[in-house]
């Protein structure tokens, strides 16, 4: 088994800065990306799920070296699961576990870059055996969690579907997301509340085929060389809402993104990486009008996660 640890690689020109809640509110972009790789850890195994978050516009799978966001530049900050061994180890249904995500500002421990080399490892924990009681509670920004629900695919009980509550390093609820069920259900569909548990966003793709199936976009560099969007709508119209002009993004909407995280990643390591580009709107003046505010911005970190949680981790599980 591989010992060598993992070194992270940072300009020196431009580190990157803590992703505070001060530098998120400048932001118009993100990837949140998973570091946990998935090869051989199932049942017993299947360990607590970790990201990073790269103030980046796209998954760059050069800058690392291994494939690993762990590693890349722009790292900011990160966010560790909470997960008992039986919910790991039992369900498996999407999207029905009950979990915990913790959101950090700054750089992750060194020491969770060398999950990779122990893939055979029971982790009997909530958390990762490479964290300690320090960086478990270290400058938290944020929490993502939800209870037991029914799965994905189980439409039977509309009130008990899949979602990710935020709340603020206080404990001060912030705003939800749920996993929509209704008639077209080969299309998922996800509703953003905010504090208030008002709607404010709908995340749904385009969809083809007249309705029937999700719209995938091709063409794009790097990791959005194959992606699906998740559009960002008014819950009311569902028409999308637009996003400031960002680094490395051709569209106009403001969108979570599933990116191709490269070919080791996607079947082998099975880790996963989402761009999320912040809705703003813009005034006849042609200045750029406030419509997400960084409570918001948190909530849609979760919405990220869960489209994760809810659609695309039963993959992983087969």
């Amino acid at each position: 088994m591989m010992n060598t640890p993992y070194k992270r690689i940072h300009r020196t020109e431009d580190p990157p800065e803590s992703m505070t809640m001060d530098r998120l509110g400048e932001l118009d972009e993100l990837i949140v990306a998973q570091t946990t790789q998935l090869c051989f850890r199932k049942g017993c195994c299947t360990p607590s799920i970790n990201w990073v978050l790269l103030d980046s516009s796209n998954y760059d799978l050069t800058s690392g070296g291994s494939g690993n966001p762990f590693e890349l530049p722009s790292v900011g900050g990160w966010i560790h699961e909470e997960s008992s061994f039986a919910q790991r180890c039992c369900c498996h249904a999407p999207g029905c576990r009950e979990t915990r995500f913790v959101h950090h500002a700054g750089l992750p421990p060194e020491s969770l870059g060398n999950e990779d080399y122990h893939c055979c490892v029971i982790q009997t924990s909530p958390t990762s055996h490479f964290l300690t009681p320090h960086d478990v509670s270290a400058e938290i920004v944020a929490i993502h969690e939800k209870q037991n629900t029914c799965p994905t695919n189980c439409c039977c009980f509309p009130e008990n579907l899949p979602y990710l509550r935020t709340l603020d390093a206080q404990g001060e609820y912030l705003g939800e997301t749920k996993y929509v069920c209704d008639g077209c259900i080969f299309v998922p569909k996800f509703l953003v509340l905010d504090k208030y548990q008002e709607p404010k966003f709908l995340l749904r793709p385009d969809t083809c085929l007249g309705g029937l199936c999700m719209q995938c976009r091709c063409g794009g560099r790097q990791g959005k060389c194959c992606r699906l969007p998740f559009l960002i709508r008014d819950p009311i119209t569902k028409e999308p809402m637009r996003t400031r002009k960002t680094a490395d993004v051709e569209e106009e909407a403001a969108q979570v993104t599933q990116l191709w995280s490269g070919l080791a990643n996607e079947v082998c390591f099975r880790r996963h990486a989402y761009h999320i580009a912040f809705p703003k709107v813009t005034t006849r003046e042609g200045n750029d009008q406030l419509l997400c505010t960084v409570e918001d911005k948190l909530v849609l970190i979760g919405a990220s996660i869960l489209v994760d949680v809810a659609l695309f981790e039963k993959e992983d599980d087969k």
